[in-house]
């Protein structure tokens, strides 16, 4: 699991995974935004 972990392959994929979801938040429309936000919300009042 280590070596796993401590791997380029993973490190990439990470970051790749990392840097999409910045952009999916930072491209989204604002209202979409809100809707997330909401859900983000009611998950965690639950």
């Amino acid at each position: 699991m280590r070596t796993m972990i401590r791997s380029d392959l993973f490190r990439n994929f990470m970051g790749g995974f990392l840097l999409g979801a910045a952009a999916l938040v930072a491209l989204s429309p604002a209202e979409g935004t809100d809707t997330l936000k909401s859900k983000i919300e009611s998950i965690y009042k639950a």
